[in-house]
């Protein structure tokens, strides 16, 4: 039996998983096209909840959606990307921001409720997220996730024992791996890739990438997918996509992967852009404002580096588990 054979059983029985096909192949992308399609319609505005009792001279802006309320919003709406700010008015009429955003944009958010004017230099301009990049933030949450569904067979075989006797045949743990990864890439990889094109042409939306940058960038997002699932599913024996789906919500979180924010806390910022996440949103928002992807070797060498660690760490536990009877 070699990787070529394992391959093909595998992508054989998760094809035979009615439930989970129904979500790669039909949930999951209508998930997608909707997200596109919603994301293209709203032109990004920055929502800001402005707390006041004078509903009177609340300035406008085209980029900028104000909902007027009494009662203030939980902070909590702030990482969750509802708000990108939460404006209370004072009696003396001045403003109180709370934000996530550097001084600058806080400066700037009080400045606009008191003059009406909000203003971006050249690089700020350049900096600014894209619809493009909010779409595969949103995707890779999607993306994350699905690897561990679809790395099925792996805690399946190892359940029944089918790992071990696998293992009798001329192949060693490695390239068991090696088709199980194979496998999940692929069935990541397509139905996601597929209803982005699919979107894009058939409604002519701008996401903001060619064909060809939107697949490698999604190729990226699946290979990550694929060997954290692998590293996952190597760890723990039970309860792996309960697990998986808490990591990857609260990680995606402070990646900013759903709303883009830095807070001024060098501790928290440091952990933030060690996640993988991160680097990726960096890499897919340089390449949407127009730099070249050989700009961002230092993004990619991490994406890069993170993807076989995981894989090498996956593979050295399933090994010793191996060894010590555990599998």
């Amino acid at each position: 039996m070699n990787i070529i054979n394992l391959f093909k059983n595998n992508i054989k029985r998760i094809l035979k998983q009615k439930a989970i096909i129904i979500i790669a192949v039909i949930v999951v992308p209508i998930m997608i096209c909707v997200a596109i399609l919603f994301s293209t319609k709203a032109e990004m505005k920055t929502n800001i909840a402005l707390v006041t009792n004078k509903v009177q001279n609340i300035p406008k802006n085209s980029k900028i959606e104000i909902d007027v309320m009494r009662k203030s919003p939980a902070e909590y709406n702030l990482l969750l990307g509802k708000y990108a700010a939460i404006v209370k008015q004072k009696d003396n009429g001045n403003y109180k921001v709370i934000t996530l955003k550097n001084k600058e944009d806080k400066r700037k958010i009080e400045a606009f409720f008191k003059t009406g004017k909000v203003t971006y230099n050249k690089e700020e301009e350049k900096s600014k997220r894209g619809v493009g990049t909010s779409i595969l933030g949103f995707i890779m949450m999607i993306v994350l996730t699905q690897g561990v569904a679809l790395t099925l067979t792996f805690p399946e075989d190892r359940d029944l024992k089918t790992f071990r006797r696998v293992l009798t045949a001329p192949v060693s743990e490695r390239e068991y791996l090696i088709a199980q990864g194979l496998a999940t890439f692929i069935c990541v990889y397509v139905p996601t890739y597929a209803a982005v094109i699919i979107t894009k042409l058939c409604f002519g939306v701008k996401i903001g990438f060619t064909i060809g940058g939107l697949g490698l960038l999604i190729g990226i997002l699946s290979a990550i997918s694929t060997a954290a699932a692998l590293l996952i599913s190597s760890i723990l024996q039970k309860e792996i996509s309960v697990f998986a789906s808490g990591v990857y919500a609260l990680t995606s979180i402070m990646a900013g992967c759903f709303y883009s924010f830095k807070v001024n806390n060098k501790m928290f910022n440091y952990i933030c852009n060690v996640i993988p996440q991160k680097e990726f949103m960096t890499l897919s928002q340089g390449i949407e404002n127009g730099s070249s992807i050989l700009k961002f070797k230092a993004e990619l060498g991490y994406l890069l580096l993170c993807t076989i660690l995981f894989w090498l760490l996956g593979s050295i536990i399933t090994k010793r588990k191996l060894k010590s009877g555990v599998y």
